[in-house]
């Protein structure tokens, strides 16, 4: 391909990659936002491990994103067509390439640590199934960390890597060093989506519940095989950096590799996020569908007093906190714990007062008694 044709290709591809990062970007920025006020606001567990490592992934995938823009907005300023703009544009392309794909090592990772403390505070496995989730995310996570580093230090000096023209006698490690450590870890990464996509569904498919509701809790949880297939394409990627590319064919390489990573690391965060998002979606509901007329606050409070209202309150608060991780997935619900005569007069007032509390005030989202 001629050098015209190679930079046409390529300006063609940034915008292509600015149209399509952008709005998924958007998408799992929502989804995290509704996991993170359904996980605040409208549920009773306390916040987890796995909370507090999603919400950092979500940051690394801010930085992400914008390095990812940068990059591609340097790259189009290339021409190599024109031999004296070069000193000025390439430095700066290629340290935004540089260090998008290198970032993607943390930001595409680090969400699979938080998906492991999610899948073992819902499905509370075996202590060595336990041992071996957690090992191998987190591992995989300290691999890249050690590959994040090995990026900025196989040139002394540091800055010869992606300036060429002010450090000409930089030493530097081989390139296809820092590629073959990538294919490693980019296999692994791509396993680990696969693997926990697939374990809800062994663990769903042997509880006694209907069919569709197991196929459809198994594809809220399964959107990790979508990010496998995009691992895939990005692990091939990767290997079109071996070799001795043109300058135009090294851009548009390193830029798709960084689209790949924008695109998994996206769907990883929704993936992640998702399975938390249905108690936002049900107090919703509940609250836009249950303003309710005189007569149906008279029926509320002629059954508050019943035993059927007075057990299913009860089992609201005896509920163990992984019971209701369990129920965030509308899983079925564990057989509820006896309750003491006491507790159960306390929680007859309790309920009675919420009843006229509706009656006066009109229905409160946070206590729903479903």
């Amino acid at each position: 391909m001629d050098p015209q044709a190679e930079h046409d290709t390529l300006n063609f591809f940034i915008d292509q990659a600015l149209g399509a990062s952008w709005p998924l970007f958007a998408i799992a920025t929502i989804v995290f936002f509704m996991r993170s006020a359904s996980r605040m606001f409208f549920t009773e567990g306390s916040i987890g491990w796995e909370d507090y490592i999603i919400s950092l992934s979500w940051l690394l995938d801010l930085v992400r994103m914008v390095t990812f823009h940068l990059a591609l907005v340097a790259t189009k300023k290339v021409n190599a067509m024109d031999p004296n703009s070069l000193p000025s544009t390439v430095p700066t392309a290629t340290f935004w390439s540089l260090f998008t794909d290198t970032w993607a090592f943390l930001s595409v990772t680090l969400p699979k640590v938080g998906v492991a403390f999610l899948l073992i505070r819902i499905f509370r496995p075996k202590a060595w199934l336990k041992t071996t989730i957690l090992s191998v995310s987190i591992g995989l996570f300290a691999y890249c960390v050690v590959g994040f580093i090995i990026s900025f230090v196989q040139c002394n000096p540091v800055a010869g890597q992606w300036d060429p023209y002010n450090y000409p006698n930089a030493k530097c490690w081989p390139r296809n060093v820092q590629i073959y450590y990538a294919l490693v870890g980019s296999s692994t990464s791509a396993f680990l989506d696969i693997a926990f996509a697939l374990y809800p569904g062994f663990v769903l498919w042997k509880l006694q519940m209907p069919l569709w509701k197991k196929l459809s809790t198994m594809a809220f949880m399964g959107l990790g095989v979508l990010a496998f297939a995009f691992a895939v394409v990005k692990v091939s990627s990767n290997t079109s950096l071996l070799g001795t590319p043109t300058l135009h064919q090294l851009y548009t390489n390193a830029l798709h590799i960084g689209l790949w990573n924008s695109i998994e690391n996206d769907f990883i965060i929704i993936a992640a996020c998702l399975p938390s998002v249905r108690p936002l979606f049900k107090a919703c509901k509940i609250f836009t569908g249950t303003q309710l007329s005189k007569s149906n606050n008279s029926k509320l409070m002629d059954s508050a007093s019943t035993p059927s209202s007075q057990r299913s309150l009860q089992d609201r608060h005896s509920r163990h906190s992984g019971d209701e991780d369990m129920m965030e997935l509308g899983l079925p619900k564990p057989p509820a714990a006896a309750v003491e005569k006491g507790r159960a007069i306390h929680v007859t007032h309790d309920i009675t007062q919420q009843s006229h509390r509706m009656l006066f005030d009109g229905p409160v989202p946070a206590q729903n008694f479903n």
